[in-house]
């Protein structure tokens, strides 16, 4: 869990641009899914910031082909109000 908040910090810190932090991010929480090392109470606010880093899309002329495709305004969003709830919890 440390791991993925230290990612999370890094992508607002702007050490991990946002196309970075789409790849890694997924990548760590799948691992951490996989061993089974994350508590419940986090899964669903963790879910959404993995699935928005999927839908993440750089180039602003893929997303006009697609409306599910989201820019790194709404994924900055979206991870924020993710990390309140973690914060939160």
């Amino acid at each position: 869990m440390n791991e993925l908040l230290h990612c999370i910090e890094k992508y607002f810190n702007g050490e991990l641009s946002a196309e970075q932090f789409s790849y890694e991010f997924p990548s760590i929480y799948l691992f951490h899914i996989y061993e089974g090392n994350i508590d419940e109470q986090y899964v669903d606010a963790l879910d959404d910031i993995s699935e928005a880093c999927g839908w993440y899309e750089p180039n602003p002329l893929h997303r006009q082909d697609d409306d599910g495709y989201i820019g790194e305004e709404e994924l900055r969003k979206i991870v924020l109000e993710k990390y309140k709830i973690l914060q939160s919890t």
